[in-house]
């Protein structure tokens, strides 16, 4: 259970911190966004992009906070594939920031 909780944790992390380079990297043309639906919602409102990522990272601290972080395989098969993911997506934004310097 630790172990899921961790995740739920570092994903509602790499989730604000890809919101916060997302919009700095789209506003100085240094990137696009690669996911079809939120590039949609980022081209319609940038507000509704932020309040979107800002609420999936609550509902994950939510689950924790109320000690309801569901313990199925699938769920946990899942998380750690999104974890895996989202790792990834931050190293990519992690190079471009590099190539910045």
């Amino acid at each position: 259970m630790i172990h899921l909780v961790l995740l739920f944790y570092y994903l509602s992390l790499l989730n604000l911190a890809d919101a916060f380079l997302t919009v700095v990297g789209i506003e100085n043309s240094l990137i696009t966004e690669a996911n079809p639906l939120m590039e949609r919602l980022y081209s319609l409102d940038l507000s509704h992009f932020i309040l979107i990522k800002f609420s999936l990272s609550l509902a994950l601290l939510m689950f924790i906070f109320y000690k309801k972080v569901p313990e199925s395989q699938i769920v946990k098969a899942l998380t750690l594939f999104a974890a895996i993911c989202y790792t990834f997506v931050f190293g990519l934004h992690g190079f471009w920031l590099v190539q910045l310097i």
